[in-house]
């Protein structure tokens, strides 16, 4: 039997938090056998990438896996960061970096953000730090009260499992019943988002993702192994996951991605998150992140500017002084086009802040 969880024991390495991320020891990278395009779904590339989907990847090594189980399932995090919102499972979200700083590292480290970048065909940052490690765990027999004694090392599966598995496996399976939901069928509330097996799914019948094509009809991404990732470009694909019909758990971590790129379309709302959010700490990091990305957009509007005028001096004054240039700089109508933008942009800011159940 798998060992319970300790939240003092971290991989046998002391308490929680000491563990710092080191790229040759948390990763276990292998580039994807396929990359999905949006064409093969019936849709147009959108303005930030062609891609749709990878195919499962391997990511994680054990030791990451088994350090982001122990800071998931920790006391405090369970106790302050654990929202049911479904009778078929739960989410625990916002632990990072508070009560989680491994989870932290490793989604804000350079090494992981080029691998979800090469991949989704665009540069990438974590949306927020609210957004990094949202777990899924599909509740067993047990409810909520067997999440709190969830092991360390994933459960492997029985031979009860083994068996049922073995006898589906030819069977293609439909996966978008409704009757016992992980999650409904949906797009993301972010761009693109990575999805991590933390469970042992050599055996696990069901688990797949269903990805809804541009003529109604669906394609199915099979289900990650334990430690392998999943790249989605989420909030353009209505898509839905099934549940795992005979395993002991299904853990899944889903982070969140949004352009570096501050210029790129920017279409995140908090429409799946506001109902299992802290809404405190939630709207701050919401706030915080769109003034950032609006004082970036404002600087590079005022470097072209600026570089628009020396450019004009240049060509027009004999002496290429500054003070009195002649030549137009700024078109005035599409000065006028970048504030409604901008406008437009914090709109939509104070709109993603509105109360709950509108």
């Amino acid at each position: 039997m798998a060992p319970s969880l300790c939240t003092d024991d971290v991989t046998g390495t002391g308490k929680s938090g000491s563990v710092k991320f080191n790229a040759k020891q948390h990763l276990a990278y292998s580039p994807p056998s396929n990359i999905l395009k949006m064409k093969d779904l019936g849709k147009s590339p959108t303005v930030l990438s062609p891609v749709a989907s990878t195919e499962p990847f391997p990511l994680l090594s054990h030791d990451a896996i088994l350090q982001h189980r122990s800071e998931i399932f920790s006391g405090d995090v369970l106790d302050n960061c654990m929202h049911h919102t479904r009778p078929g499972s739960v989410q625990i979200r916002g632990m990072a970096p508070r009560y989680a700083s491994f989870i932290h590292e490793f989604w804000h480290s350079p090494e992981v953000l080029k691998i979800i970048s090469e991949n989704a065909g665009v540069d990438l940052i974590p949306a927020m730090d609210y957004e990094i490690s949202h777990t899924n765990v599909q509740l067993g027999p047990g409810g909520l009260d067997a999440v709190r004694k969830t092991p360390l090392e994933p459960p492997a599966a029985t031979e009860e499992a083994i068996s049922e598995f073995e006898k589906h496996k030819p069977r293609t399976r439909a996966i978008t019943d409704q009757t016992r939901p992980i999650i409904e069928w949906h797009r993301d509330s972010h761009p693109f988002v990575c999805v991590v097996m933390l469970s042992d799914a050599q055996h696990m019948a069901g688990g797949e993702t269903e990805l809804k094509k541009a003529d109604g009809s669906t394609l199915k991404v099979k289900s990650p192994q334990m430690g392998c990732a999943v790249i989605l470009q989420g909030r353009y694909i209505t898509h839905t996951a099934a549940p795992a019909a005979n395993m002991p758990e299904r853990v899944t971590i889903v982070t969140s991605f949004r352009p570096r790129d501050p210029t790129l379309l920017d279409e995140t709302t908090n429409s799946n998150v506001r109902n299992k959010s802290h809404l405190t700490e939630l709207y701050f990091q919401w706030t915080t992140y769109r003034l950032d990305v609006l004082a970036q957009r404002a600087q590079i509007a005022a470097t072209e500017l600026r570089d628009m005028y020396e450019k004009n001096v240049n060509a027009s004054d004999p002496e290429g002084k500054n003070g009195l240039c002649r030549v137009e700089t700024v078109e005035v109508k599409a000065i006028e086009a970048w504030v409604e933008d901008q406008m437009k942009y914090m709109k939509e800011t104070l709109h993603e802040m509105r109360p709950l159940g509108q």
